[in-house]
């Protein structure tokens, strides 16, 4: 009965052993950070073979101008906006693997939002009713340009955005030969007795104003090419112009009307009075799109 007992109590020690042994190796495998190597072993007719997972290998970085060598570039501008037509250079300056920073000058022309051009069906002219001036502009602006998702996407499209701020010189010109300066163009003789010719763009300049502005803008772009040394850039964003004095673009006044009617008492066909018809513009901003085109230069 002794022995009996004793065989009992080393079976269950053996059972009890081998369960502990078998949860501790459980969660061990579980648990405990686990390694696996291709290896390899040679097969009875002494050809190699590989068997396991292989190794891991390394992520490769993404390419970038800094890294690359490409410091300095210089690219040719174009841009369409509500303002019309923008032309430019833009110089870049790699900063970091992923940032860059922006000079850019351009030249645009600005107009008001609410201006409609008509074309002269017999000759073809065109003309902006109640236009009253014409502006240039030259903003030059600083920026800083940032390279988004480089390891996420592939590097013939790099995705970015930048934003610049800066100041432009606006150069203000007379649409048309105000003859009376009352600040309205008579376009119509057979109403007004007067006609006041439109002017172009080359004439006028006896006559030109200066004002500065501030000026910024905000867009989102890529970059294509596997070649880093050629600039290919499209973009679309948002660009302002601020002007603290104001600029007056439209006509500031026009005949005072009655039901529709000039009021004109004495019927010599000249206005008696006038009324503001538009303010000074101290805000204009507008959705642009822009390309850029030029070159990279590495360092020596």
């Amino acid at each position: 009965m002794l022995t009996a007992k004793i065989v009992y109590t080393r079976l269950s020690t053996n059972v009890s052993t081998l369960f502990l042994v078998s949860i501790v190796g459980l969660l061990l495998s579980v648990f405990a950070p686990q390694q696996s190597f291709a290896q390899t072993q040679t097969n009875e007719n002494k050809q190699e073979y590989v068997f396991g997972e292989p190794e891991l290998e390394g992520i490769n970085v993404s390419r970038n101008l800094f890294d690359e060598g490409y410091r300095s570039g210089l690219g040719f501008r174009i841009g369409l906006n509500d303002f019309g037509l923008q032309l430019g250079a833009q110089y870049r300056r790699s900063l970091r693997p992923y940032t860059e920073a922006l000079v850019s000058l351009s030249l645009s022309g600005v107009r008001d939002p609410s201006e409609q051009t008509y074309i002269d069906y017999y000759f073809g002219n065109r003309v902006v009713p109640s236009k009253f001036k014409r502006v240039l502009s030259t903003p030059l602006t600083l920026g800083l340009k940032k390279r988004f998702f480089p390891n996420q996407i592939t590097d013939n499209f790099r995705v970015h955005s930048s934003v610049s701020l800066g100041g432009a010189m606006m150069f203000v010109l007379p649409y048309f030969e105000d003859y009376n300066e009352n600040g309205f163009r008579e376009a119509n003789v057979n109403e007004f007795l007067v006609y006041e010719p439109v002017k172009d763009v080359f004439e006028g300049w006896n006559e030109l104003e200066t004002s500065l502005a501030m000026t910024g803008e905000w867009v989102l772009g890529i970059d294509f090419g596997d070649n880093f040394a050629q600039l290919q850039s499209f973009q679309f964003g948002y660009t302002f112009y601020y002007m603290p004095n104001g600029i007056q673009i439209m006509e500031p006044f026009e005949p005072l009307r009655s039901n529709g009617v000039i009021v004109d008492v004495d019927q010599d066909q000249i206005p008696d009075a006038y009324e503001r018809s538009n303010d000074p513009v101290n805000f204009l901003g507008s959705v642009q799109i822009t390309f850029v085109f030029g070159k990279m230069w590495a360092r020596d």
